[in-house]
């Protein structure tokens, strides 16, 4: 998968980089999405609670033709999950994985209808492509309520945290990202997205775990931000 993904990367570079194409607005993109993981070894999904984070990032649309532009893009992706296990009735256990990335996105996308991007109506657009990620911050937090067996103490709470990347966890992740939204007034779009990881975030290769999320983007456009 490492190797197609980077094969798709050079393709689109090189496809881009041979086409006739126009600097267009540059602009900034906000999200909230929902980060969780996905693998075979995950015994219970039901133990995955929502995980809400805050994205964003800047890039350049690029006009390849009216419908068809290119939008790599600088962007800030928070990753991992949040899982609780009930233990009993009153005690329980709680893991939260908090990383957090800065991706590089090659980014086509497409806009439906005549006039394509330049028309100021409503207007349908689905863009995606490969993201290659560095970690650069991460902690785990392990926290939770114990029964006290003396019964002479009240229950206690309890919670470590450590470092990721340098204990366990590959810094790189790559993978690929898509989202559908409407353009409005050639300058705002809002829409949904979907990013799915492709690399194994754990250095123990028996137990692969990967990236994913769903969330609402919206997009702004200016003129010579850059």
């Amino acid at each position: 998968m490492r190797f197609i993904s980077t094969v798709f990367c050079l393709l689109l570079i090189n496809a881009v980089s041979n086409a006739q194409f126009k600097r267009d607005h540059s602009f900034f993109k906000f999200g909230v999405k929902s980060v969780s993981v996905r693998g075979d070894n995950i015994s219970s999904r039901e133990n995955f609670v929502l995980k809400p984070v805050i994205d964003f990032g800047f890039g350049i649309n690029y006009n390849l033709s009216q419908n068809l532009r290119f939008q790599p893009e600088i962007h800030y992706s928070p990753r991992g999950f949040k899982a609780k296990y009930n233990l009993s009735d009153t005690t329980y256990f709680e893991n939260s994985l908090e990383l957090h990335y800065l991706d590089l996105c090659p980014n086509l996308s497409y806009t439906f209808g005549e006039g394509g991007h330049q028309n100021f109506q409503p207007r349908l657009t689905i863009w995606g492509g490969p993201y290659l990620g560095i970690g650069v911050a991460g902690r785990n937090i392990v926290s939770g309520l114990t029964i006290n067996t003396k019964g002479t103490k009240a229950d206690s709470t309890y919670s470590y945290k450590s470092s990721t990347f340098s204990n366990g966890l590959n810094r790189l992740d790559y993978g690929f990202n898509v989202g559908l939204g409407l353009q409005f007034e050639k300058f705002t779009q809002v829409g949904v997205s979907y990013s799915v990881g492709f690399n194994n975030i754990l250095d123990d290769k028996k137990f692969p775990i990967y990236h994913q999320s769903v969330g609402l983007y919206v997009i702004v456009l200016f003129d010579d931000m850059f």
